[in-house]
């Protein structure tokens, strides 16, 4: 209560302060996170169930299914009831590390909680450190098959003809047994990719979903039921627009995520912690096996972490991390906890989530959008009082004054598809952010993009054709 007396003069790492003084020497304060922070800010109740209402539209739009009625059976999980193997037709897809350095410990998931002496120096251990980090993608359809690993590697050559690849890399890779698009389940191979960095940019996302996805659905068409549906994140190259022209032709839509979470809303991302588990224990234990014999691991020993098998070189035997964490269980229980297939929306009541109050145009506070809204001013009405109430036995109450988060309800309001306030919007979009503004989640292959594109050329071309005749008449008027 003293520090909350008038004229206490009071700062902003005065807590800090006192932790460290009171607690141990080793206590310190970094700087805030800046993920984490980015991810708070946009996974509201708002944005989230804006982006499920997106994805039912897109669903019916696109011939997956219909609304579910009173007819239906009450068992259909959902607001959807989706057409006869649809779900087989709906992906999630993601990117993740696939290093050989395991000088950093992390195996996915929540770090370990360790208990050391600092005065006591610990045992060493065997490590591997890698000089790059190839990109491995995995995911899964709604209907629990999981996709067959893409491998992206390094390269050095400067051109296609020039690159070189070790045929030892397939000694452990294993095929994929799924049906996707095919009429009975398929031996489905892994795919490999090579570029500079090892990464997926505009133009090997563009050879992957050509090479890679499309094979899978033999029958893909731009009609209802041959249509396929690509749930992304907003990384690079998903806005390419020739690469989406030719994918709307061919029937696959890629459906953006809400920016910054993919924690919630993404399906592979719940996959990727136990496959980071078991892939970071495998390595481990190569590590040492080929510690012992005086040998080191390569990037041809990469498949091996991922699906396990025999190790020819030690014959120590490594588990399947990829089958441990993409099986049709995994997969299955991925997509009931993201809520988009069945559409249950159930990310909605997560504890993760952060409400705000939304006020509409009069004032009043909008219920639909966050049914929490009218809790958080009763709390901030009761924290109000509290701090009154001090204040009036001669206490600084204001110290302890919050206001609930507010927010105006038409940051939220959907442009008209095909209107002018929309093509601008998309226009003048140069984050996955200020696209989800304008289409809340809409898939990418829509008109309305390829016009905000054609529309931003032309006014380039306008502004250029403007300054030859500016220029032309300058010149006319000096001579």
């Amino acid at each position: 209560m003293a520090n909350c007396v008038r004229g206490f003069s009071k700062r902003g790492n005065d807590l800090a302060r006192k932790l460290k003084r009171a607690s141990a020497d080793q206590f310190d304060v970094g700087e805030r996170n800046v993920q984490v922070a980015r991810r708070l800010m946009w996974t509201t109740h708002a944005n989230v169930k804006a982006w499920y209402d997106q994805f039912e539209n897109t669903v019916i739009e696109l011939g997956f299914g219909r609304l579910k009625t009173e007819q239906d059976d009450p068992g259909i999980e959902g607001s959807i009831v989706f057409g006869k193997d649809q779900k087989r037709r709906i992906i999630n897809l993601d990117e993740t590390d696939g290093s050989l350095d395991n000088t950093n410990g992390k195996r996915g998931g929540r770090k370990p909680m360790v208990f050391y002496s600092p005065g006591i120096g610990g045992g060493g251990s065997q490590t591997n450190k890698a000089g790059y980090s190839p990109t491995i993608i995995c995911g899964s359809n709604a209907a629990g098959e999981a996709l067959p690993p893409h491998f992206q590697l390094k390269t050095t050559a400067k051109d296609v003809s020039r690159e070189r690849f070790n045929i030892g890399f397939l000694l452990h890779a294993k095929n994929i047994n799924a049906q996707f698009g095919h009429e009975e389940v398929t031996s489905l191979p892994c795919t490999v990719g090579m570029n500079d960095r090892a990464g997926m940019n505009a133009e090997e996302l563009d050879k992957y979903f050509h090479k890679s996805i499309l094979p899978l659905f033999p029958d893909i068409a731009d009609v209802d039921g041959k249509r396929v549906i690509e749930k992304v994140d907003s990384g690079p190259g998903r806005m390419n627009l020739p690469m989406l022209a030719l994918l709307k032709l061919k029937g696959l839509y890629l459906v953006p995520g809400l920016p910054n979470s993919t924690g919630q809303t993404q399906e592979t991302d719940q996959n990727y912690t136990p496959f980071k588990t078991y892939y970071r224990g495998n390595l481990v234990l190569l590590v040492q096996s080929r510690f012992d014999m005086k040998k080191t691991i390569t990037i041809n020993d990469l498949p091996l972490i991922v699906f396990g098998g025999k190790d020819f070189v030690t014959g120590i035997t490594l588990q399947n991390a990829f089958e441990l964490a993409f099986n049709e269980e995994q997969c299955l229980s991925a997509w009931r906890k993201c809520g988009a297939v069945p559409l249950t929306r159930s990310v909605l009541n997560s504890p993760d989530i952060r409400h705000e109050v939304l006020i509409n145009a009069d004032g009043t506070v909008n219920e639909s959008m966050d049914p929490h809204g009218f809790k958080l001013m009763e709390i901030e009405q009761s924290n109000h009082q509290a701090c009154d109430f001090l204040m009036t036995f001669g206490f600084d109450g204001s110290q302890f004054r919050m206001d609930a988060p507010k927010r105006s309800v038409k940051k939220y309001k959907l442009t008209e598809p095909h209107s002018k306030e929309r093509i601008k919007a998309i226009q003048k979009a140069s984050t996955a952010g200020k696209m989800f503004h304008a289409t809340h989640g809409q898939h990418l292959n829509l008109d309305d993009f390829f016009e905000a594109r054609a529309k931003t050329t032309r006014d380039k071309e306008i502004v250029e054709l403007e300054n030859r005749a500016r220029k032309r008449k300058e010149s006319s008027i000096a001579t």
